[in-house]
């Protein structure tokens, strides 16, 4: 029987470059939330950090490359925000209420980061390599969000990353809007887009 392998144990090198980087990303976020992606710079994410600029570029390559890993962990914790929507507990008829109600609270939460994300993919557009890469991990995003829709319509009647791409113009459009107009009844409107949007889903009324 062959030994259970073991992780060798993490170095004190290594255990301070896994904390500088955490601590880096930390900064970076509260820092694109406060003003925003184009207004952020190295300096003041490293300051707030407590580093100097070169810690940042001891651990990412650039500005660019510091706020894809931050989007690309957030899409991947994305799924387990979407895991109380199912069909067991949300009816069909209810479904686009359920993703407009959290997008109507995590947008209190994290209004700073999501506007930061629309800045930002208008920034990656520009650059063909930049762009490739945000749209992996949005088209992450859009096929997880295609799969919880299509719980609810039987059988599956649509391609998932096809829906989510639909659902996610919604969203994106919503969230724009919702921050020109503070009186947008965020959930409402979402919901009853992405209720007429599903495969033979009733209209919310």
């Amino acid at each position: 029987m062959n030994a259970p392998s073991r992780q060798a144990p993490e170095s004190s090198r290594e255990r301070r470059r896994r904390e500088t980087r955490t601590a880096l990303l930390q900064s970076a976020y509260e820092k694109f939330c406060d003003v925003g992606y184009g207004a952020a710079s190295l300096e003041a994410i490293a300051a707030d950090a407590g580093f100097t600029k070169g810690a940042v570029y001891g651990n990412f390559s650039s500005k660019e490359e510091l706020f894809l890993v931050l989007a690309e962990e957030r899409a991947e914790s994305l799924p387990d925000e979407w895991r109380h929507i199912e069909p067991e507990t949300v009816g069909q008829d209810k479904v686009g209420r359920a993703i407009g109600s959290w997008l109507a609270d995590v947008m209190r939460k994290r209004r700073g980061w999501f506007l930061a994300n629309a800045e930002f993919s208008i920034v990656a557009a520009r650059d063909p390599e930049l762009a490739a890469r945000r749209l992996a991990a949005l088209r992450h995003t859009h096929r997880e969000l295609g799969c919880v829709l299509l719980r609810f319509c039987g059988p599956a009647t649509a391609d998932p990353t096809a829906l989510g791409v639909l659902a996610m113009t919604l969203i994106d459009g919503v969230i724009i809007n919702a921050a020109l107009d503070p009186d947008l009844d965020v959930a409402s409107v979402v919901a009853t887009g992405l209720q007429r949007m599903l495969p033979d889903g009733p209209s919310e009324s």
